[in-house]
């Protein structure tokens, strides 16, 4: 007689225990992995802003450049002291676009600090 082995189900056999461990590790890996994706550097009269996870794209403008500042927060980003910092320089779309960054107004002085 031939031997057959069988395997145990890992999805279909407790369905709901996937979805929340997928919902409880999978979630704040990628969301933790999205945060160091994202980075705003303000050094040596320039503003460097890198994006991306497996591709990156860098926006560089010269801080001479750059006609004003603006943060961004709504209500659930102040009470989580994060915001949205919008570079502007001579165009009428912004240069950068940087969203979801702790301190934004600690960024945006330290922006205003290297221009003057």
């Amino acid at each position: 007689m031939e031997e057959k082995v069988y395997y145990a189900a890992m999805f279909r056999s407790r369905p709901f225990t996937f979805i929340i461990l997928a919902a409880t590790v999978v979630m704040p890996l990628y969301w933790y992995l999205l945060s160091r994706s994202e980075k705003l550097t303000v050094a040596n009269g320039r503003i460097i802003y890198s994006h991306g996870l497996l591709s990156k794209n860098d926006t560089e403008c010269d801080l001479s450049r750059v006609s004003s500042v603006q943060v961004k927060q709504s209500l659930g980003q102040r009470i989580m002291g994060a915001g949205d910092i919008i570079v502007n320089t001579a165009g009428d779309v912004p240069e950068i676009e940087a969203i979801g960054f702790v301190n934004p107004n600690e960024i945006k002085k330290a922006i205003d600090a290297q221009r003057s």
